[in-house]
């Protein structure tokens, strides 16, 4: 075919493509649907209208009534946000579809991700904020709430009716395979996403990350729940019975048995942290048991209920591959239309992936990932900066660090590990451990810093898979401003007064600087270096060689290396 006609077809391919998802956009904005079968029978409408729109997926607002009618007005109306994949066009295979299920303390940032990571994937999920969450709230927020443990004790099972409620809204959905329906929760989420799996046969998978079984033990034990706790040790024998019978209908594990086929075919994932105080792993233990999954639980070995987010890549990603593997054979994910530049929101992906890549991802061996910055800054009371970092991370514990500040202090210091680590300190000696192990062993690593260090390496590794999300911090927009470059500019939401240009390298991939102004200090990072993932000769991770070499001990270099990082994590509060 001629390559003309060739172009000349492809371009008609996108211009229908585009057609056809503005006519489907326009179709679904502020469109009234009705469902007509329905878990209880009741058929009810919901509001459809256009909410985000992103490279792989659109985000819907839906509106639909609870099955659950309370005295607070607010609450008897779910409000979700619906992930739909772009490239769905009518008459196309039906697709697995997920309702995701938010933590105890009203962050939606984390189950966003997961929305925005399935959509990605192709497989739509739908968000809905639980009773008297968000919009749903008393006066007072998610405080009130707890404040008032007996009308908490009553959300938890509208939370499960609404979940069920949301199961009829997907299911009569044209795009929507309503026999691979799922669920996936998180804490709270994972608790109501297990009961509601239980009691509705329709939910054909469940992910349930850091939940577990006996709800009576997790109340006892769990500091977030010690106000319910008080409140249930005020009531009198009658009164307790009733609430115990509450907690017991919500109880996982007291709905296992009609949850187990399932779990037993592969459909239930647990991850589950080995040092969880909130969720104890005897509880996790207990519902996997019942479920016949105890061989299967994802432990995260070290990991609590909090610091469980060191582990947020494994999560989201093994999370996805569960449910994307109800996708029909064929389907493939929607085609993103050819543009002159990436969108802002991908350009500040495509950096925190590196970043992301730079803390916890080994290059191969004989391999290197480099960086190479250059910082010029003015601090709030006035005082300038210049210096100049460069590392260089190899493959196992090869690795070169140096820092040469110019201003406001002079400080030159180097070290690394060549097979042998050593360090420079002021551009006068070498210290090269090559003298054996020593007496002792160097001192550990302070497990609390390293965990803050895989914590944070965590959530830039998932901000990079689903960087949307960053929408609900800052605002990212293209720098209109900047002449003959491609730039972001990145501005605080909490404060519009602090932000950041990200400008690009001439070939639009690389980040070339980033300028800034941050709670008063004003400065520029010059990316000398950006390199993942390159060849690398031994020498790059070998000491000064204009300099003279005094062999010490191996542990008492280590012993540095062990000092000066909890020092800087020390610093890094």
């Amino acid at each position: 075919m001629h390559a003309r006609t060739e172009n000349a077809l492809a371009t008609a391919a996108w211009i229908g493509l585009f057609a056809w998802s503005l006519c489907a956009s326009s179709a679904e904005a502020d469109a009234i649907h009705h469902v007509r079968k329905t878990y209880n029978d009741q058929p009810f409408d919901y509001t459809m209208k256009l909410a985000a729109d992103r490279d792989a997926y659109r985000v819907y607002r839906l509106t639909y009534p609870s099955p659950v009618v309370t005295p607070v007005a607010a609450n008897n109306t779910i409000p979700a946000d619906y992930y739909l994949p772009k490239g769905i066009a009518p008459g196309d295979p039906k697709r697995p579809a997920v309702v995701c299920l938010h933590i105890l303390n009203g962050n939606f940032e984390l189950v966003q991700m997961i929305c925005s990571s399935l959509a990605s994937r192709g497989v739509p999920a739908v968000m809905f904020k639980l009773p008297y969450y968000g919009e749903r709230s008393l006066p007072g927020g998610r405080r009130a709430l707890l404040s008032k443990p007996e009308l908490f004790l009553t959300a938890l099972p509208q939370g499960v009716e609404d979940a069920r409620r949301t199961v009829d809204l997907l299911a009569s959905r044209e795009e929507v395979d309503s026999q691979r329906i799922g669920v996936a929760g998180i804490s709270l989420g994972g608790l109501l996403g297990a009961t509601a799996a239980a009691r509705d046969p329709r939910l054909n998978r469940a992910a349930l990350i850091l939940a577990g079984g006996d709800l009576a033990q997790i109340i006892d034990t769990a500091s977030e729940a010690r106000d319910l706790k008080r409140f249930l040790a005020t009531l009198g024998p009658e009164r307790r019975r009733e609430f115990d019978r509450v907690i017991a209908s919500m109880d996982p594990l007291n709905h296992a048995a009609a949850l187990r086929e399932r779990a037993q075919r592969g459909h239930v994932l647990m991850f589950n942290g080995t040092d969880d105080r909130v969720i104890p792993k005897v509880c996790a233990e207990k519902l996997a048991a019942a479920l016949g999954i105890s061989d299967r639980v994802e432990w995260l070995e070290g990991l609590g209920h909090y610091t469980a987010m060191a582990a947020l890549p494994q999560i989201l990603s093994t999370t996805v591959d569960f449910f994307a593997q109800d996708l029909p054979e064929g389907v493939a994910l929607a085609p993103v239309p050819p543009r002159k530049s990436a969108t802002p929101t991908a350009i500040v992906g495509r950096m925190l992936a590196g970043v992301s890549t730079l803390m916890s991802v080994a290059p191969d061996e004989r391999h290197c990932h480099r960086v190479d910055l250059s910082v010029t800054a003015t601090l709030k009371g006035g005082k300038p900066v210049d210096a100049s970092v460069q590392l260089v991370r190899g493959h196992g514990d090869r690795f070169r660090l140096s820092v040469d500040i110019r201003r406001p202090l002079r400080v030159a210091a180097a070290l690394g590990n060549s097979g042998v680590p050593w360090m420079a300190s002021g551009g006068k000696t070498v210290f090269r451990g090559s003298l054996g192990p020593g007496e002792t062993p160097p001192p550990a690593i302070d497990p609390k810093h390293l965990l803050k260090l895989q914590m944070v390496s965590g959530v830039v590794a998932g901000a990079a898979m689903a960087p949307s999300l960053l929408d609900s911090v800052v605002t990212l927009e293209e720098d209109r401003a900047a002449t003959n470059v491609h730039a972001v500019r990145i501005t605080s939401k909490k404060d519009p007064s602090d932000w950041a240009r990200l400008v690009l390298h001439a070939d639009g991939r690389r980040p070339d600087r980033v300028e800034f102004d941050v709670d008063g200090t004003r400065g520029t990072v010059k990316f000398l270096a950006w390199q993942f993932n390159s060849p690398v000769e031994e020498e790059r991770f070998a000491p000064p060689a204009d300099l003279p070499v005094r062999e010490v001990r191996r542990a008492d270099v280590e012993r540095m290396f062990v000092a000066m990082f909890n020092f800087a994590m020390e610093k890094a509060k």
